[in-house]
């Protein structure tokens, strides 16, 4: 008797082979997101913090104008390690950087990833991107300061693992910056260098900025004049590579799942369907000495075959991808690669999770319809189509019967419409976020450089100044401020001149504001939850003192988290003489020595950057998008399937009264495109979620704040390409529906 319900488990395999294989390729697609996206993050989470802990990231990092001659002493006390260096900015070119520090023996240790360490002078040692962007290899030459030097190997440094040029930027460029570690003999001689110190503490369970309080009154109280001080979890240098790793493993479950909750939809509508059309057969088994759980198993078969077919696919293309996938993070994040490890418990997610999800859901939906006697079962008749209660809160009577019937069909099930909704629902959603990214990054990257800004160059102090700007170029200071309680919510408030013409801002409504007042970004406002007339009560990063400041006005630009103020009350708060300031803004490229400069931006550099940038980026939009395509085309495939199996009888008596082929198909395939278009419409409000959601996430990470901007443009694009994937399945099923024959309402009527 086991052998005879074997047997027409493959023939219903058969029978239903395009629905089964949508079935396995969707659960092809969740387990292997899910694999890939969480083993991806967690590999390169891993090479983050082994690299940290084996080369001793540093914790703070700033510059003085002469050496701390007491270090042993500072360590001993506080319990911290600190090690000095030595840098320089040297001008390959015009757009070209090379920044030279002293190799480093406790903090910030250099992994040399090839080639050899330094052994004399006139040797360098270059960073692994830098190297590869400009063409540097081991044995090559490169002239600094009249100087040759050796490419002797290539390095990655704990420190510079988003080798950004200043600490402030958003985005690095390979081609135009770059870090070297030089002997120190060789930077003494040639002069103009900065000297600055790491600092790495011992304790882990206490605040760095507590720490870093105490250090900080400790060097100022002997006379230390400090600079360019940071501390890692503010350094994007460092934070940046954390914030793709959570991002990765928080979207690596919830997809997945969805994917998985969808299947778990239609394998249960497939299911009750069955049942239901061959209750005769099972009551006739019944009679025969079946016994219920025997039918339970012999309908469970398919639920627990197919999400281990499509898990256990999905695993084993995705464990190959790991490697591939944590290299092309690598592109961007320069990590001593040492390997891949598999972590068991994805892999047995991906294979167990969708097994358990659609058994549990298929075990109970089975055995309800079998639950009946094999008398009511064998009569066939209790399942006979009733109205619902969405047919009868729509009132149909007022369409034509094209119109009529479509929109009856799709509400005569319940569930199918819903795995319909939801299912492209998603896929729209998944479409569009690859877009939405690229609108949002964009719009920051052109905030920094376009509108609120009309400079081309900002050049930062190591120490205050004083006076009247050059010529052709405006004074400004600025300060580091927190919010107590969140240390890593930093930001600057600016003082700029009261007559500024290279800084324009607009209120909310897109009207000019006068920068002689205090001006608050919108950004900063949103995440401070403070508006025009509060004040804002933050902590001094560098003194660790209370600060008031009276808010007058908000801006709508979103060029970063910063309140703008004249520049004069500024400098009175924080005990400054009035001509005080920190840098300049220009639009010509002053001569100022590099020894007193503790960076300097260019924003014609930060635009390249950003197109350097967003070239892999349209790969990534292009792969989401073809995704999202093919998730859409399957769950399209699968209802329409559905559909005209459940409609045989109604496609047959169609064609008996006369109707046309093309008729025909309109009316049953038609139906669901006003599903498809309320689906999507859902959808963007779905993604606008999510990605608020991700972003606010990111954003409290990196602390940077990312609007989600939704281009209509993109929107109209989405909504072409899930349309057409609507009319590519329905030329699929067409052939199923033409293939139905007439004989097929009378065959109905003779069961």
């Amino acid at each position: 008797m086991v052998m005879v319900l074997n047997k027409r488990i493959f023939r219903m395999m058969r029978e239903n082979f395009g629905r089964y294989t949508g079935i396995i390729l969707l659960i092809f697609f969740a387990s292997f997101t899910l694999v890939v996206m969480g083993g991806i993050g967690q590999n390169l989470g891993r090479l983050l913090t082994s690299f940290a802990e084996n080369n001793r990231q540093e914790d703070i990092s700033f510059t003085t104008d002469y050496p701390i001659s007491d270090i042993g002493e500072i360590e001993r006390e506080l319990g911290l390690s600190m090690e000095d260096f030595i840098s320089m900015d040297v001008e390959l070119s015009q757009s070209q950087t090379l920044r030279l520090i002293s190799p480093n023996q406790k903090i910030n240790i250099p992994a040399l990833n090839e080639g050899q360490d330094l052994s004399s002078s006139g040797q360098i040692l270059l960073e692994n991107l830098y190297a590869e962007a400009n063409g540097y290899l081991p044995g090559s030459t490169i002239e600094i300061n009249g100087k040759t030097f050796t490419v002797t190997g290539l390095i990655s440094l704990p420190n510079y693992i988003y080798p950004l040029k200043n600490p402030f930027d958003i985005l690095v460029s390979y081609s135009n910056f770059g870090v070297g570690i030089v002997g120190r003999e060789d930077m003494e001689a040639s002069g103009g260098y900065l000297r600055g110190y790491t600092v790495r503490f011992d304790d882990s369970n206490t605040s760095i900025n507590q720490q870093a309080v105490i250090l900080r009154e400790r060097l100022e109280n002997e006379g230390v004049n400090i600079s360019d001080w940071i501390d890692n979890r503010n350094n994007k240098r460092m934070s940046v590579p954390w914030a793709s790793v959570t991002g990765m493993q928080s979207m690596s479950i919830p997809i997945p799942i969805a994917m998985f909750l969808l299947c778990c939809i239609i394998v249960g509508i497939m299911n009750r369907r069955i049942i239901r059309a061959e209750s005769v057969i099972i009551g006739t088994f019944y009679a025969q000495g079946y016994r219920r759980r025997e039918l339970v198993r012999h309908y469970m078969v398919i639920p627990v075959l197919l999400p281990a077919i499509g898990g256990l696919s999905g695993v084993l293309l995705a464990l190959p991808c790991l490697s591939p996938g944590v290299n092309a993070m690598l592109m961007y994040y320069n990590v001593p690669f040492t390997g891949i490890e598999w972590n068991v418990l994805h892999i047995a997610l991906g294979v167990l999770l969708p097994i358990i999800l659609m058994g549990v859901s298929s075990y109970f939906i089975i055995r309800r319809q079998l639950s009946q006697t094999p008398m009511e079962l064998m009569k066939g008749d209790k399942h006979k189509t009733k109205v619902n209660a969405l047919e009868r809160v729509v009132n149909l009577e007022k369409f034509k019967f094209n119109t009529k019937y479509k929109l009856r069909e799709q509400m005569r099930s319940i569930s199918r419409l819903l795995f319909l909704l939801f299912g492209i629902m998603g896929a729209s959603a998944l479409m569009m976020l690859g877009f939405t990214i690229q609108n949002s990054l964009n719009h920051v990257f052109s905030s920094s450089t376009e509108g609120t800004y009309d400079f081309a160059y900002e050049y930062s102090f190591r120490q205050w100044h004083y006076g009247t700007a050059p010529e052709d170029a405006e004074v400004f200071s600025a300060e580091k401020f927190y919010p107590e309680g969140n240390e890593i919510m930093e930001f600057y408030v600016t003082g700029v001149q009261s007559d500024s013409e290279m800084i324009f801002l607009e209120d909310l409504n897109g009207n000019p504001l006068s920068v002689n007042q205090t001006i608050i970004t919108r950004p900063l406002a949103e995440r401070l939850k403070v508006g025009a007339g509060d004040t804002v009560s933050v902590i001094g990063k560098r003194d660790g003192k209370t600060y008031d400041f009276m808010i007058d006005a908000v801006s709508g630009t979103q060029a970063g988290q910063f309140i703008f103020m004249p520049i004069a009350e500024l400098n009175i708060k924080l005990g400054l003489p009035k001509d005080a300031h920190i840098g300049y803004w220009s639009n010509i490229r002053l001569d100022i020595p590099g020894d007193q400069l503790s960076g300097m931006k260019s924003l014609e550099d930060v635009e390249n950057a950003a197109s350097e940038f967003m070239g892999p980026m349209l790969s990534a939009i292009i792969a989401m998008t073809a995704s999202a395509c093919i998730i859409g085309l399957i769950i399209i495939f699968l209802v329409t399937s559905l559909i005209i199996e459940e409609s045989k009888k109604t496609i047959s008596l169609f064609k008996i009264f006369g109707y046309k082929k093309k008729e025909v198909r309109s009316l049953v395939l038609g139906g669901t495109v006003y599903i498809v278009v309320v689906g999507f419409l859902l959808g963007i409000p779905l993604m606008a979620l999510s990605m608020g959601g991700i972003y606010g996430y990111l954003g409290e990470q990196i602390n940077m704040v990312l609007p989600v901007i939704v281009n209509p443009l993109y929107i109209i694009i989405c909504f072409a390409a899930i349309l057409l994937t609507y009319e590519v399945s329905k030329m699929m099923c067409a052939r199923k529906v033409d293939r139905v024959a007439m004989s097929e309402a009378l065959k109905s009527n003779a069961e």
